[in-house]
């Protein structure tokens, strides 16, 4: 995690969708559907793939926020949405870059709750998820990130 300065999301040309009732098994079906969408809206996409998880039910389901920046501004429909801009600042950020995502990611979030509360940091924002790749695509990570407010 890096604790010595926040990080941005900065994106323009925003296509996005929200997914509803999403189980853990159903998320590699609403990113090919993500992409797709895209597809059908004759965009192309030109920043990594984002999501927010915003609500978690009693039973493990979840509503997902699927978003990335493009080529070129669409018009809105049902299926896919766009916004000419998305930005977000004082965001504390981690990476995880092993196999074992559930466990990396709850120590990961555990370890920015832990760095939060030492800091007198409150989150005012859902964790952000963003799938990376270095320039070759040989190696690929997810970084986390979440706005915090600094209290007072």
């Amino acid at each position: 995690m890096n604790k010595h300065s926040y990080s941005t999301i900065m994106l323009k040309h925003v296509a996005y969708k929200t997914y509803f009732d999403v189980t853990e098994s159903d998320f590699e079906s609403v990113f090919l559907n993500f992409n797709k969408l895209l597809e059908r809206k004759g965009v192309i996409a030109k920043s990594p793939l984002h999501f927010a998880v915003t609500q978690v039910d009693l039973h493990k389901n979840s509503n997902i926020e699927v978003f990335i920046a493009v080529n070129k501004p669409f018009e809105s429909c049902e299926e896919l949405q766009y916004r000419t801009y998305f930005y977000i600042n004082n965001l504390l950020q981690g990476r995880i870059s092993s196999n074992n995502f559930v466990k990396d990611e709850i120590e990961l979030l555990n370890e920015m709750q832990t760095f939060a509360k030492e800091n007198n940091l409150t989150f005012i924002s859902p964790y952000y998820h963003i799938f990376k790749t270095n320039y070759k695509n040989e190696k690929a990570w997810v970084e986390v990130k979440a706005k915090v407010y600094e209290n007072e």
